[in-house]
C-alpha cells in the first residue's frame, strides 16, 4: 500500500539526495547502483542540481520533476533527467561532479488559492493555470524561487504566465482570471563531498 506523503513527511532526509548522486555517479562511471531507496511512499518530485562557480557561488545546473504522484523510488530517474536532459544545460560531467549540490524538493499540502495573490512567498510553491484563445497553460515556481529571486506576489504571477509560454498582454482581466494552487515542499539538501563521506549499506529509507 502506497503511502501518502503529507503522513511521513517528517520521516525523509537527505539520504534521498544519495540516492541522486549514486545515480548520476553510477551513470557516469557504468557502476552499478548502491543507494536504493525503499519506501512506498508517492508525491510529486523535483531534483535540482546546482554547480559551485570559481567564485564558489552556486549556479543553477539542471531542474526537472513531476507534479503528479510517482513513487519516491523513482528518484533516480528524476536525478538523471535533471542532470542530463534538461535542454537549458549540455549534461553534467564527471569533472563537474565535486562541485556539485543536489535538491531534492518533496511537495505535499496542496491548497487551492481564494485568489493569485492567496499565498506566502517562501512558504508556498505555486501552480498558476489560466486559459487564453481555447488553449490550456500552466506553470509552477517551488517554494524557494520567489524568495531567493525577489519577487512580489503579483511579479510571481505574471512571470509564471510568461513561463507557461503566454507571450499576449498581461491585461488586468488575464491576470484576475489565473487560477491558483499553492503547495509546501521539504527541500532536502546533499554536498557531492557529504554524499562521498556518507556510509551505507546499500539502502536508504527503510
Amino acid at each position: 500500500m502506497v503511502t501518502p506523503i503529507d503522513d511521513v513527511i517528517d520521516q525523509v532526509d537527505n539520504t534521498l539526495c544519495a540516492a541522486c548522486f549514486d545515480a548520476i555517479y553510477c551513470a557516469i562511471n557504468n557502476k552499478l547502483l548502491q543507494w536504493l531507496v525503499e519506501k512506498n511512499v508517492s508525491c510529486p518530485i523535483f531534483v535540482t542540481w546546482m554547480i559551485a562557480d570559481h567564485n564558489g557561488n552556486d549556479e543553477l545546473r539542471g531542474c526537472i520533476g513531476t507534479l503528479s504522484p510517482v513513487p519516491i523510488s523513482q528518484i533516480g530517474h528524476y536525478a538523471k533527467m535533471s542532470a542530463f536532459e534538461d535542454t537549458r544545460f549540455p549534461p553534467i560531467s564527471g569533472d563537474e561532479l565535486p562541485r556539485l549540490m543536489c535538491g531534492v524538493s518533496l511537495l505535499h499540502t496542496y491548497e487551492a488559492a481564494a485568489n493569485p495573490h492567496d499565498w506566502e512567498i517562501g512558504k508556498h510553491g505555486v501552480i498558476v493555470k489560466f486559459e487564453q484563445n481555447g488553449r490550456q497553460y500552466s506553470a509552477t515556481y517551488l517554494p524557494e524561487v520567489a524568495e531567493e529571486h525577489n519577487m512580489s506576489r503579483e511579479d510571481a504571477v505574471k512571470q509564471l504566465v510568461r513561463k507557461a509560454g503566454y507571450r499576449g498582454a498581461l491585461s488586468q482581466e488575464l491576470l484576475s482570471s489565473v487560477k491558483v494552487t499553492r503547495y509546501q515542499s521539504k527541500k532536502l539538501k546533499l554536498s557531492f563531498r557529504e554524499y562521498a563521506s556518507l556510509e551505507h549499506d546499500g539502502e536508504s529509507e527503510q
